[in-house]
């Protein structure tokens, strides 16, 4: 028998500033993560990732580059598989409007997360470290 193979694809968008600095939103007031969202039946990545960071953080025209790596886990609370699909993606402006569940968004050192508990926080500081090997 095979385990089940339901997965929850999710587009993120690693997009970093001058500095070296990495673009978070926060979630909820709840966690951190990279901008972006689950990808909807019938949609490319690519197009998520666009749909994304115009609702999360009020930004047209997300120029979406390379994927920089990817990853799965079981998420116990909600038992399900997630897969984070991670492109390189640069934007033309910092002045972010907020929305869609998004309450914050800024650009953080991303050692700022390196002990945080949480499963997605961890995952940002994880896919900065491989897109720096």
């Amino acid at each position: 028998m095979y385990p089940s193979t339901i997965y929850r694809v999710v587009a993120k968008a690693l997009i970093t500033d001058d500095n070296g600095k990495v673009l978070v939103v926060r979630e909820n007031d709840e966690f951190w993560s990279l901008p972006g969202g689950g990808v909807e039946h019938g949609e490319s990545a690519e197009d998520c990732l666009q749909r994304e960071i115009e609702e999360e953080i009020g930004i047209k025209d997300a120029q979406i580059g390379s994927i920089t790596c990817s990853t799965s886990v079981h998420l116990d609370q909600i038992d399900t598989w997630m897969t984070w699909i991670v492109y390189k993606a640069t934007i033309a402006s910092s002045n972010f409007v907020v929305g869609d569940g998004v309450t914050e968004a800024k650009y953080i050192d991303v050692q700022d997360l390196k002990d945080s508990t949480d499963l997605l926080e961890k995952f940002i500081v994880e896919t900065v470290q491989k897109s720096l090997a």
